[in-house]
């Protein structure tokens, strides 16, 4: 066989280059779903390492502190994101093969068909979230949908946010109850036979938009501004009614920077609202509703002080301090603290003294800083700036290691002014144990710490 003849069979066995468009599929293909959510990226990025994933995904992983890379579990030289354009455009392209995705109605119909089948209504919401993507254009047509048939699409969407299958997933049912959010501020003072349900519905789905991550500071502040908007007073009154939920709302509120100075006065001078907070921190043991008294404290300062006191906020606070999550546990601390700066509060301490005195030795090593400083400032307040409340002391006194707590505080790293405050509190301790013939002596492995 001559040279041309075998060129020109290798050249028949040669295939030509296919097209860069991809055949329909009833599957996937593997490199287009993210490695964290196991779904088709909307938006791929790429890490340093090389390994692509969605932003939202790989974002929410970054924001948590991570600094590796989940899939090859390198670590991280840079947290950058670049934008894979081809990897996009090949997911457009496989995308253009499939048949029409389904409209916002047919799919909201699929959700509410899919009760009791997680896999069902993940799939629709998937597919309603996806219509929501800014560069689909079609945000109005997925909220004119779901506000069509508010009170159907939005407990089905509530439901599957707190009990849906997957992170990302839940996120997404958010997402599209933020879509139609405004749509829902009404129900907060409207009126009709069917008033308090539509009222939970709503406030519920308000704080599942101000809870969530997923959810963009604009729109958020958005949602803040159409509520301070209308009637105040009866959206207040409507959100402390809702319990747990409703101070969630109300915590955004306070805390966002897009109501004015009066707004907020407003708010935290309402006469039933540190009853309400009380009695919500007690029935539901609300973190948030520390973080809403806290925030009408420094709303309003001594005004707010007073009234948070005579709602009975003292012994609330106390329970929370003990069964709260560091961070609310913390927040109490600082609340008590707010008391004892007034003559009233300080009265109310004395009253509950064993019982404030036992909360706080109890939790005063299990904080962070903060809360063990917010801890030795409560007691030095109520044992003994001006004089202090002899009860007080004597609970302190009495206090199973409680010297001995005192001194690994001014062992840390606490501020000068915190340990002179502990360093008064053991003087004020020895003296009480002295005067009711208690032993001086005390277990300590910080004995060698002689402040006084």
């Amino acid at each position: 066989m001559d040279a041309a003849v075998a060129g020109k069979q290798a050249r028949r066995r040669i295939r030509p280059p296919e097209a860069l468009v991809m055949a329909a599929s009833p599957s996937t293909p593997a490199a287009f779903r993210c490695p964290i959510s196991l779904e088709v990226m909307r938006s791929p990025v790429s890490l340093p390492t090389g390994a692509t994933y969605d932003r939202a995904s790989i974002q929410r992983w970054l924001d948590t502190g991570h600094r590796t890379c989940p899939a090859t579990r390198l670590p991280l030289a840079s947290t950058d994101l670049v934008p894979n354009l081809l990897l996009r455009r090949l997911i457009q392209l496989h995308a253009a093969t499939l048949p029409p995705s389904p409209s916002p109605e047919e799919v909201l119909s699929q959700l509410a068909a899919a009760d009791g089948e997680p896999a069902a209504a993940e799939k629709a919401v998937r597919s309603l979230a996806a219509k929501i993507a800014p560069e689909k254009g079609k945000r109005a047509s997925v909220a004119s949908s779901v506000a069509a048939d508010l009170d159907s699409a939005v407990p089905a969407l509530l439901s599957f946010a707190k009990g849906g299958a997957g992170t990302d997933a839940r996120v997404d049912a958010v997402r599209i109850l933020a879509t139609v959010a405004p749509e829902l501020i009404p129900y907060l003072t409207g009126e009709g036979t069917e008033k308090g349900g539509r009222i939970r519905m709503a406030v519920e789905a308000l704080a599942a938009v101000f809870s969530s991550d997923g959810v963009g500071e604009d729109t958020q502040e958005g949602l803040i501004s159409a509520l301070i908007a209308g009637d105040l007073g009866r959206t207040v009154t409507a959100l402390l009614a809702a319990g747990a939920n409703g101070v969630v709302v109300l915590e955004a509120i306070l805390t966002s920077p897009v109501p004015d100075a009066d707004a907020k006065t407003a708010i935290a001078d309402r006469s039933e609202l540190f009853p309400d907070l009380v009695r919500i921190l007690k029935d539901a043991a609300s973190p948030a509703a520390i973080r809403c008294m806290a925030a009408a404290v420094h709303v309003r300062g001594r005004p707010a002080r007073a009234s948070m006191v005579r709602a009975g906020a003292v012994p609330a606070l106390a329970l929370a301090v003990v069964a709260a999550p560091t961070a609310a546990a913390e927040s109490a601390l600082g609340l008590l603290v707010e008391a004892a700066r007034c003559s009233d509060g300080k009265a109310a301490i004395g009253t509950d003294a064993e019982e404030v005195v036992a909360a706080v030795m109890g939790r005063m090593t299990r904080v962070g800083p903060a809360g063990r400083e917010a801890a030795v400032a409560l007691l030095w307040l109520a044992c003994c700036a001006g004089g202090g409340n002899r009860r007080m002391r004597e609970a302190v006194a009495s206090a199973p290691e409680a010297v001995g707590k005192l001194l690994v505080v001014m062992q840390g790293d606490c501020s000068p002014a915190t340990s002179r405050m502990a360093s008064e509190l053991l003087r004020a301790v020895r003296m009480e144990q002295e005067r009711k013939g208690l032993a001086a002596a005390y277990d300590s492995r910080t004995i060698h710490v002689m402040p006084y």
